[in-house]
């Protein structure tokens, strides 16, 4: 059975000079697996610093990445920081800080991974899940989340 595998790269704007090379670095990795065939699709997602529940389409996008890490036994803490916040203008909410890259890893439309996060190993970057994701489909394995794995 044929599985269909898509990266879903999400990166904040505006970042730094540096950290604007980092985020470049990443996606010519990813889009560097889906040229040798190994994924079939890299969508990208530019983001702000902060969510809040009236995005809806990233509120859903982030609610999807925690369910995935507490099925996991993961925290996708501390780069994702959900914390209230409270304003004259816009009274209270609850907001999410958004990590500067993020990984998402779909096999068949369901989440098998989500960079960054910290599990029973340690934390896991984003470049810890592309050097995954490639040694995996390079020996022809499966992209189901087994642990943090470096």
């Amino acid at each position: 059975m044929t599985h269909t595998r898509r990266l879903a790269v999400y990166v904040r704007s505006p970042v730094s000079d540096a950290t604007e090379q980092r985020q470049t670095a990443a996606l010519a990795r990813a889009d560097s697996l889906r040229q040798q065939g190994l994924v079939d699709d890299v969508s990208v997602t530019y983001w702000n610093r902060l969510a809040t529940a009236s995005n809806a389409g990233e509120a859903d996008d982030i609610a999807a990445m925690e369910a995935w890490a507490e099925a996991h036994d993961c925290s996708l803490a501390p780069a994702f920081d959900r914390h209230d916040r409270s304003s004259a203008f816009t009274g209270r909410d609850s907001v999410v800080t958004l990590p500067v890259m993020c990984l998402v890893v779909l096999v068949d439309d369901e989440i098998a991974g989500v960079y960054p996060h910290a599990g029973p190993d340690g934390h896991c970057t984003v470049a810890d899940g592309l050097d995954r994701i490639e040694s995996a489909l390079q020996c022809g394995e499966d992209l189901a989340y087994t642990g943090s794995q470096r």
